[in-house]
Formats: C-alpha cells, structure tokens, sequence
C-alpha cells in the first residue's frame, strides 16, 4: 500500500487540512522567517527602505507562499494519482518518479509565488514596475518548496 505524501519547504501543506497539530506552532514562524530574510535580503541589495517595505508587505507574502506551495502541493497530488492510473505498477513515490512528478509541482508553485506576490504584494508601495519584477523573482526563486523534489524512499 502506497503512503502518499507531499513536501512543502518546511511541512506537507496539505497538513493544515487533516490534523490540527502543535508543529505549526514551529513551522508559522519558520516560514515567516525564510520570507522575511528574503524580502528584506533583496530590497536591501536593491537599495530599497527594507523596514518600510517589510511592515507593508510580509503578511501578503506569507501567505501568498503558502497559497503557492498548496497549488503545487494539489497539481503534484494530482500527477501522481494520475500516474498510479496510468502506471500501476510504477511506484512514484521512490526516486526519480518522486522528483520527475514533484517538478511540476515546484514549478507552479513559484509561478504562482511570482504573479501573486506581483500583482498583491507591493500594490501599496510606490516601488517601479522594474523594482517589483525584481523582489517578485527573487521571492519565487528562493522560496520555491524544493523540498517536494525529494524522494520519501530511495
């Protein structure tokens, strides 16, 4: 019997859905942390008022990269479903089915990062189209869940 399960950066997404569990109390912070250190990175080497721009926008940022990582989190359930329809007999959940079906996932999730982030996330900020094009890369470049790329078994 197959154990289904998806990575988030830091936690399966789909966790907050099933089972109300105190490692939220760790996973929160820790997620608001990682988006925090790279908005404030990035505007800072922009030459961006990091303090100003990070009171504005880490709300929407945070949780835009949770909205993202369940969007991917859903195609990646998605695949693999369909691939245990399709292949049977195909366990995709060991390496490299694991990662070959999780890219769509974390490809999704970034885009996802990059437009939300763009058209939400600095829309009270006086910050130039390029500027923002800039922070919203960065954003979904680095806070991609890439950990939906490893495999749960060798």
């Amino acid at each position: 019997m197959n154990k289904n399960r998806l990575y988030n950066i830091l936690f399966p997404a789909w966790l907050f859905y099933l089972l109300p569990t105190p490692v939220w109390l760790i996973i929160l912070p820790a997620n608001l942390l990682i988006d925090s250190l790279v908005l404030i990175f990035v505007s800072g080497k922009i030459g961006l008022n990091k303090k100003e721009l990070w009171k504005q926008s880490i709300l929407k940022v945070w949780a835009i990269g949770f909205i993202s990582d369940i969007l991917g989190a859903l195609l990646i359930l998605a695949v693999a479903f369909l691939a245990d329809k399709i292949c049977p007999n195909w366990n995709t959940f060991y390496f490299p089915g694991a990662t070959i079906i999780a890219m769509p996932g974390v490809f999704i999730s970034a885009v996802c990062i990059y437009y939300l982030n763009k058209r939400f996330s600095f829309e009270k900020s006086n910050l130039d189209d390029d500027t923002k094009i800039r922070l919203c890369k960065a954003l979904a470049i680095i806070t991609a869940p890439y950990a939906m790329l490893i495999p749960l078994y060798g």
